[in-house]
């Protein structure tokens, strides 16, 4: 029998998999489901039946940098409020809306702290078509609550259910949930979050993440309206409402604290640059004429790995086919 040589970048992407699947406890399918790749493969991979190339590594392992979070966080203005506003809703047990541009860091972030944070729980919605019941179900598996594997489906209420109890198992230590990506969530998606706010309120720390039009689909729901003011410290924000009658969500939506992150300046993009080793003025000029987000430079640097370009001594021919 033939002995199949392993790269140690496959190895590397093999042990964090296995890692990945006993701490989320998700089947070689799920994986499968989620790379985009054959079941066939991801088997092949965790029992080193086949060497695969670099470039289908780096595929697999960039499909599930959400579960991972791997990322290595570059403190910039943006970033570091995030992380400041996600830690004050942990402590606080509180709900927060964090808003802003595509790009300023919102996923980067709250992945990583997530990651480094116990009883700290990361959902990306990133399907339309999610149900409340699918998201329980997906915030019952990362809290790590046993489900009978031989059932298809479990009620609302009783993912809702478990979920209230091991958040009141776990009060002492300040857990959190944490959305991201909600604008692609239906209206009805929100609403539901009254009734997760309410089971929990006092216990469970709950920050949703997205574009600032999540700011108006909350507001409409609730019959509220998002305001601007400038205050002592900078800018703050509130709700007013927009008719007289409010309805049943005005209380629940004006519990929200938002906050908004700030777009991304030039001098934002070169303090980026140099913070990951570029010193090429040239390059670093033209990056603050084309960036204007950090997923942008996230990417281009990713390319520059896998072609060998050392950004410590990049030039500008180099930059210009990233």
């Amino acid at each position: 029998m033939v002995k199949v040589t392993i790269s140690e970048k496959q190895s590397g992407l093999r042990d964090r998999l296995k890692t990945l699947m006993d701490k989320k406890n998700l089947k070689s399918s799920e994986i499968a489901r989620i790379t985009g790749r054959s079941e066939g493969t991801i088997s092949e991979l965790l029992r080193d039946k086949k060497a695969f190339s670099d470039k289908l590594l780096n595929v697999i392992y960039d499909s599930l940098k959400d579960y991972m979070g791997e990322d290595n966080l570059v403190s910039t203005r943006q970033k570091n409020k995030i992380w400041n506003i996600a830690q004050a809703g942990k402590t606080m047990s509180d709900m927060r809306l964090i808003v802003g541009n595509t790009g300023v860091g919102k996923s980067t972030v709250l992945r990583k702290f997530a990651e480094e944070n116990e009883c700290c729980w990361y959902i990306k919605i990133d399907r339309k078509e999610m149900t409340w019941n699918r998201f329980l179900f997906r915030m019952a598996t990362e809290m790590g609550i046993k489900l009978d594997k031989n059932r298809k489906r479990f009620s609302t209420s009783f993912l809702l259910d478990q979920i209230i109890l091991m958040v009141e198992e776990k009060a002492d230590m300040n857990p959190q949930v944490i959305i991201d990506e909600s604008e692609v969530a239906k209206n009805s998606f929100y609403k539901e979050f009254k009734n997760l706010r309410t089971a929990t309120e006092g216990l469970l720390s709950i920050v949703i993440a997205g574009i600032t039009d999540v700011i108006n689909k909350i507001g409409k729901i609730a019959g509220l309206e998002f305001k601007t003011y400038q205050s002592a410290s900078g800018y703050a924000y509130r709700w007013y409402p927009t008719k007289e009658n409010s309805n049943q969500y005005t209380t629940f939506a004006r519990r929200i604290s938002i906050f908004r992150i700030d777009n991304i300046s030039t001098e934002d993009i070169a303090s980026f640059c140099v913070d990951r080793g570029i010193t090429n003025k040239a390059v670093i000029k033209l990056a603050c004429e084309r960036w204007w987000n950090y997923e942008e430079p996230d990417k281009a640097f990713k390319r520059a790995e896998r072609m060998g370009i050392n950004l410590s001594n990049i030039t500008v021919e180099e930059f210009e086919v990233l």
